[in-house]
Order: C-alpha cells, then sequence, then structure tokens
C-alpha cells in the first residue's frame, strides 16, 4: 500500500513537473512571438520609412528631368537663334550625356534598393508565418496529448 502511495505521489510530481515545464515552455513561446511581432512592427515601419524616402527622390528626380528637359528645350530654341557654336557643343554635349548617366545610375541604385526592401519585407513575413505554424503545431501536440 505504501509502495502504491509513494508510486502515486511520484506520479503526481512527475506530472507537476511536466505542466510546468509546459508552462514555461509556452511562455517562452509566447514572449518569442510578441519579439517576433515587435519586430515586425518595427521592420514594416522602417520600410514605410525608406518607401516614403524613394517616393521623395522619384518626385526629385522627375522634377529634374522636367527641368532637364526644359534645359534641353531652351538650348534648341537658343541654338535656332544663334549661330551653330562649336565651343559650346563642346561643353553641353559631354554635361548633357554626364547628366543622363547620373540620373540613370540614381535610377538603378533606387530600383535595386527597392528589390532588396521587398526581399527583406517579403523574408520578415515568411520567418513570422513560420513562427506562427510552429507555436500553432505545438498547441495542436498539447491538445493531442490531452
Amino acid at each position: 500500500m505504501k509502495t502504491m502511495n509513494d508510486d502515486l505521489q511520484q506520479l503526481q510530481t512527475n506530472t507537476q513537473q511536466e505542466l510546468h515545464n509546459l508552462k514555461e515552455g509556452y511562455s517562452k513561446t509566447n514572449e518569442q512571438i510578441q519579439e517576433l511581432q515587435s519586430s515586425k512592427h518595427d521592420m514594416e515601419s522602417n520600410i514605410k520609412t525608406i518607401s516614403d524616402n524613394f517616393n521623395q527622390v522619384n518626385k526629385n528626380i522627375e522634377d529634374i528631368l522636367y527641368k532637364l528637359n526644359g534645359i534641353s528645350e531652351m538650348n534648341k530654341a537658343l541654338e535656332d537663334e544663334r549661330i551653330n557654336f562649336s565651343v559650346k557643343k563642346m561643353l553641353i554635349n559631354p554635361l548633357r550625356k554626364l547628366t543622363v548617366g547620373a540620373v540613370s545610375s540614381v535610377l538603378s541604385v533606387v530600383d535595386k534598393t527597392s528589390e532588396l526592401t521587398c526581399g527583406v519585407k517579403e523574408g520578415l513575413e515568411d520567418m513570422v508565418a513560420e513562427a506562427q505554424y510552429q507555436h500553432k503545431r505545438k498547441q495542436m501536440a498539447r491538445m493531442d496529448r490531452v
């Protein structure tokens, strides 16, 4: 009889320890999910800020291109009115090519950065989805045991 009581008490102690371990595991998992959600929120905020900055850069580039177009049109009008001066061509054509190259480079950098930002966002979403899936799977396993 005493052995049976000892066995029951041991079983009760083991069950309480397992329950305590499960509670700790759940708490840790819950904290990790909270941290991931906080990190996701921060990342979304950063991505929004980057997106706003890119929109501003795009607007500025648009303004520059508009002004360059205006300069080009003014230049054509001046060329029509004035004698074709070879020194003027020697200065303006390289500057125009340099400006077009610089604007093209800026647009390439903006495009590549946008692609990288989207990749980071997708990666973060995948990590959060995987964590949620793991959490749900553990919960289902616990529910099946009970």
